[in-house]
């Protein structure tokens, strides 16, 4: 079996929620590489001038955001067919900030994230307010 179909093999058998799981596993272990992304997943932020686009894409985006994050606390997921809804924190530079990530998933892969959070403590340190 090739590395490829063993993959699909192995993500295919794990429910949703522990798909959404990795998401959160790569930013806390701070290896983005770790979140089951489909190639074409789609990523959107409150600060995010723009969708970001691709595994790639969003893997640098994660990377980028990396160096702010001192930690990661996990509330609760909920879901819904191929949605997951999951309520998070980071602990940051700029103090905690609490987060609500909806993902969509299919054929065991994230296909996009949509995470939404109060920028406010992050636009004032950035101002120096």
């Amino acid at each position: 079996m090739s590395p490829k179909a063993e993959e699909v093999k192995t993500t295919v058998s794990m429910s949703n929620t522990e798909i959404a799981d990795t998401y959160l596993d790569a930013i806390r272990s701070r290896d983005p590489s770790k979140a089951l992304l489909a190639s074409e997943v789609t990523l959107q932020f409150p600060l995010t001038p723009r969708k970001v686009m691709g595994r790639d894409g969003v893997i640098a985006y994660m990377l980028a955001l990396l160096p702010g994050i001192d930690g990661v606390k996990f509330e609760r997921h909920m879901t819904d067919g191929d949605h997951v809804a999951t309520l998070w924190g980071i602990e940051t530079v700029w103090g905690d900030i609490p987060i609500c990530s909806v993902f969509r998933i299919s054929d065991g892969l994230i296909r996009e994230v949509r995470s939404f959070w109060d920028p406010r403590p992050v636009l004032a340190q950035t101002r120096g307010e």
